[in-house]
């Protein structure tokens, strides 16, 4: 199953039910269910599955990187919006200081306006971090296409401070998934003109993070209209999802 698995499925799943036991048995080893079982347990201990989606505090973030490979693209940008009973509450923006001899590639340039003269007083990636982690809290992380920012985020943390996320974690366009008959993992641009959101600061980390609460906002909306109210269905639905996906992936 590995251990990429595993850390989707304690991001996604809520509570035990008849889906999570399926899910259990067709674990593909040993192993693999002990590790699958363990993670259901401190999840449902979480005492989240109750929890209405419309009380619980998020954390809408977003990121700018020079690239899609964490091994050799750095972080430029942290950003995360507090959002409370469906009203964005405040705001986080820091940009991150490059090290000697790095360069922001000219694709990234023209792409989110970011350059090395911006960058030139921002702090280290480490105080950045500590900035970010203390404004954030323990609040369920919002992301569009979360698994690029949590993934450069992750990396940054373990190399400095040898941790990881530890939040659970909404992806928006897994959950367009749930409530849309998307054909594909859906772009944020694609969510916006969707839902009908202004296109404000595009390809800025603020600015995006921005619109994707705005995306959140809606969604729960629409999953409250399919009857999912509390995060235990939620879960159930996006580890259903997860599970269709890689049977897909498989065949």
């Amino acid at each position: 199953m590995g251990f990429e698995r595993i850390r989707v499925l304690k991001h996604l799943f809520g509570n035990s039910n008849t889906e999570l036991d399926r899910g259990l048995e067709n674990a593909e080893s040993l192993q693999a269910q002990v590790e699958m079982r363990a993670t259901l347990r401190a999840i449902h201990e979480h005492g989240m599955s109750d929890l209405p989606l419309t009380q619980a505090p998020y954390a809408v973030i977003d990121t700018e990187t020079t690239g899609f490979e964490v091994q050799q693209d750095r972080l430029l940008s942290l950003a995360a919006v507090l959002f409370d009973q469906s009203a964005s509450v405040r705001e986080f923006h820091t940009f991150v200081k490059l090290r000697q001899g790095e360069e922001i590639p000219q694709v990234v340039r023209d792409l989110t306006g970011i350059t090395e003269d911006a960058l030139r007083d921002a702090p280290p990636l480490e105080h950045a971090l500590q900035t970010f982690l203390q404004f954030i809290g323990d609040r369920v992380i919002v992301a569009h296409h979360a698994g690029h920012d949590v993934k450069f985020i992750n990396a940054a943390l373990r190399r400095h401070f040898a941790i990881e996320l530890q939040q659970h974690i909404i992806d928006t366009g897994k959950v367009s998934l749930c409530v849309h008959d998307l054909k594909k993992y859906p772009s944020l641009d694609a969510l916006l003109e969707l839902y009908k959101i202004p296109v404000t600061e595009r390809h800025t980390a603020l600015g995006d993070a921005r619109m994707t609460a705005c995306v959140w906002a809606r969604q729960i909306q629409l999953l409250q209209a399919h009857g999912v109210t509390t995060f235990g269905p939620l879960w159930e639905r996006l580890y259903v999802l997860e599970k269709l996906v890689r049977e897909q992936q498989l065949s």
